[in-house]
């Protein structure tokens, strides 16, 4: 068996709604990590056009795909509420992660994985990462983002949308379509 690097790992993410990108994410982590922190952010938000799915609904998706790895105690999911100015990138905000990181771990995650792109270097001080390693995943190879992926439900075209969707949750494309429209009709 193979032996992880990192004690306890940490990704930050939406996740609305999950698909292979993100799983490209939380896989690295599980490789890497002896335990992974999944913080689900924006978990105190409402549904909006933005943020259109729940976080208890966001967590059920994860869970049916990483039902294993929970169960071994591997990955946790937990909420990550919005940072009082969710519009503003800061150190701030890197320091609020690992803090709430801390809470539900016991202790300060000593790896952090994300899709790499020009505003992450905004969220995190030197000083906060200086014991923190740092995985930067190319977000070009993610393939997929969650907004093409709420645009193919809105177009209904399953076909494309499967082939970014974990088959685990193949099942759920009616519903997702159902709990989107629910809420672009409300913000027409």
């Amino acid at each position: 068996m193979q032996e992880e690097i990192f004690e306890f790992g940490l990704i930050v993410g939406r996740f609305q709604h999950i698909h292979i990108g993100h799983e490209k994410l939380i896989n690295i982590g599980l490789k890497l990590c002896n335990k992974l922190l999944v913080f689900i952010g924006s978990a105190n938000q409402k549904p909006s056009v933005r943020n259109p799915y729940t976080y208890e609904y966001r967590k059920s998706l994860i869970e049916t795909i990483y039902k294993d790895e929970i169960e071994k105690g591997k990955l946790v999911i937990a909420p990550l509420n919005d940072w009082e100015d969710s519009s503003v990138l800061s150190p701030k905000w890197g320091e609020y992660v690992l803090d709430n990181a801390k809470e539900v771990l016991g202790q300060k995650p000593n790896c952090i994985i994300y899709g790499k792109d020009k505003d992450i270097f905004k969220c995190f001080a030197k000083e906060t990462v200086k014991n923190l390693s740092e995985v930067y995943v190319d977000r070009n190879s993610l393939l997929i983002s969650a907004t093409k992926m709420r645009g193919f439900l809105t177009d209904d075209n399953k076909q494309e949308w499967m082939k970014y969707s974990n088959e685990k949750i193949h099942n759920k494309y009616d519903e997702l379509k159902y709990k989107l429209e629910q809420v672009n009709n409300i913000n027409e």
